[in-house]
């Protein structure tokens, strides 16, 4: 123990070299790693944006207002200043009542 003592009291100017030689690579390493975890963050985000399912389509006019903007009577958009005469994207699609679809030869197929 006492070698080592005598070592480290007799270059004790080492450590003003040394700690921040070493002090600079601990920071160095610290950037690398947050610069890591940021792209991962990055492509979790991207990944999760890949994933997500489009958003449903809405019936917006030229003057990108909602078709709900638009009297139904007149076509005229009801927001303040706004020169836009009339709604002329899709439609909506309606409620349809359809029947099932039977095939009447296999239902007389199937009675005794």
């Amino acid at each position: 123990m006492h070698d080592l003592t005598s070592f480290v009291g007799g270059y004790w100017w080492l450590i003003f070299i040394a700690g921040p030689m070493a002090g600079g690579a601990i920071q160095r390493h610290h950037a690398r790693r947050l610069r890591i975890l940021e792209a991962k963050g990055k492509l979790a985000e991207q990944r999760n944006a890949a994933l997500a399912p489009p958003p449903d389509p809405q019936p917006v006019c030229g003057c990108t207002h909602h078709l709900s903007f638009h009297s139904p009577l007149t076509g005229h958009c009801a927001v303040d200043d706004c020169r836009c005469q009339q709604y002329v994207g899709p439609e909506p699609l309606g409620h349809v009542f359809a029947q099932p679809l039977v095939d009447p030869d296999a239902i007389e197929a199937q009675q005794p």
